[in-house]
């Protein structure tokens, strides 16, 4: 074992720097927008940019106090940290008060925080402790479906919350899967989901249940033809049973009072396929049938629910003005401000503290969810480049530390933070443009906002302590 040296010697100082740098950013980002020629002072406590500057005191504060902590403490606990944000934010969808029709802050005296911003490094720090400890080679179904648990259930009661934004977040943990050794096809199964409820809002639901139940079809017929042959009899029974079971499953879907019998009947007609064919070796179409069920449930009954009553009314309207399916100007009148205040910038910008849109409050939600449209106006297109490029440099060092760990624990947490980071800025930047629709989710470090800010400090100085020990434990 090496000499270990000091805690500070053997942090990443460009990620050090890098954050640093997006912090003084969002400082003065902030300032901008609530800049006032005859009443704006720099260190002014009671404003706006005063609170975010107490925030980015703390938030160091803190971040420096978890570089003393043991690096075997963050494995050792995950599971208890898990457990407690869980716990918290079943907590606050009980007793939140609803701010913009979500129930996701929690007050204590003066100050409200929003568990959700910090429930991402906990499902990091546990998805990290439970893949860590299964070798590759040794994961299970069960080993994997587990894993998707711990991403989907905390993601699950944030939905409940009505912070559909903060929700999304969580299905970048997905790609980190992925780099962890679970198959494109496990992976993709969850753009699938997405991909389904994009066309169906293009194409008819009992077009979309054709499509999937044809798919189905057509893949077990084919990739049964030899097992037919070879047991004719089971065979043959197998297919009549599946066929039946698609058929009705697709024809009760197209009604309201047969859709239990239907899903019933289907069920059981699918049970009956299976036990003729339970003793043979015939195991690999059910992962795509077992698919194919989730996807047909989802394109039948899902999808309208995210649209009616997940999705707030001005939500849903968004999403339909930016896919062409509505002339609602309403619901697009923040990214329509947003585009011309950054537009209006042009390639050098108008200069800092001169944007006339920025000072007008041409735009609603400037400060938070649209304050990349502050940068835009002042700065320009090279200004907003290079701050992407920052941005890139940081996501990109995030990848590198990744890549450089020898503890599969630190590997993996490293992948999630970077794939967060990642996530968060393009949704964010993607919104503010028109690309994305607009769900509400702030921009690292920049956003004003003291449990964003001090949620992704936590996250960054844990990755700085886990790597500091790099060469020195192997976890």
């Amino acid at each position: 074992m090496r000499e270990k040296k000091s805690i500070l010697q053997n942090i990443d100082k460009l990620t050090l720097w890098s954050y640093f740098a997006l912090l003084l950013m969002g400082f003065l980002t902030v300032f901008a927008v609530s800049y006032n020629p005859e009443t704006s002072r720099l260190f002014n406590l009671g404003q706006t940019h005063g609170r975010q500057l107490v925030w980015m005191f703390i938030s160091v504060f803190l971040g420096f106090i978890l570089l003393t902590f043991d690096s075997n403490f963050f494995p050792k606990f995950a599971v208890i940290i898990y457990a407690s944000m869980i716990l918290l934010l079943f907590v606050t969808l009980a007793l939140a008060r609803e701010i913009n029709g979500a129930r996701s802050w929690l007050q204590i005296g003066s100050i409200q925080f929003q568990p959700a911003e910090f429930a991402k490094t906990a499902t990091a720090l546990m998805l990290a402790k439970y893949i860590s400890a299964i070798p590759p080679a040794a994961r299970k179904l069960k080993d994997k479906l587990i894993a998707y648990l711990i991403i989907f259930l905390p993601m699950a009661i944030i939905v409940l919350q009505q912070d559909t934004g903060s929700a999304l977040v969580y299905t970048t943990f997905v790609l980190v899967l992925y780099r962890e050794g679970f198959k494109v096809g496990e992976v993709l199964v969850v753009f699938l989901f997405g991909l389904c409820f994009l066309f169906s809002l293009f194409i008819p639901h009992q077009t979309l249940l054709i499509i999937l139940g044809g798919g189905i079809l057509i893949y077990v017929i084919s990739s049964s033809t030899k097992f037919v042959r070879k047991f004719k009899f089971n065979g043959y029974v197998f297919l009549i049973f599946f066929i039946a079971s698609v058929l009705i499953l697709f024809f009760s879907t197209q009604y309201a009072s047969l859709k239990l019998i239907g899903a019933a009947i289907s069920i059981a007609c699918l049970f009956a396929a299976w036990w003729m064919v339970r003793r043979l070796n015939h195991s690999g179409v059910w992962m795509p049938i077992f698919v194919y069920l989730l996807l047909t449930g989802f394109v039948a009954y899902g999808t309208d629910y995210i649209m009616d009553d997940v999705l707030e009314h001005h939500q849903s309207q968004r999403v339909l003005t930016l896919l062409g399916l509505s002339d609602d100007r309403d619901a697009n009148y923040n990214v329509d401000q947003s585009k011309i205040a950054i537009g209006s910038g042009g390639f050098l910008g108008k200069g800092y503290l001169n944007g006339t849109l920025t000072q007008l409050k041409h735009v609603p939600e400037q400060s938070t969810d649209f304050i990349f449209c502050t940068i835009g106006e002042e700065f320009g297109f090279l200004g907003t480049t290079i701050f992407l490029l920052i941005y890139l440099v940081f996501i990109l060092r995030i990848i590198y530390i990744a890549e450089r760990q020898r503890s599969p624990f630190s590997r993996i947490y490293a992948y999630c933070v970077a794939a967060i980071f990642f996530l968060q800025i393009m949704i964010n930047v993607g919104m503010t443009i028109g690309l994305i629709p607009v769900i509400g989710i702030p921009l690292p470090f920049i956003s004003y906002g003291g449990s964003s800010v001090l949620a992704f400090s936590v996250m960054v100085f844990i990755l700085l302590r886990l790597d500091a020990d790099r060469l020195l434990i192997l976890r």
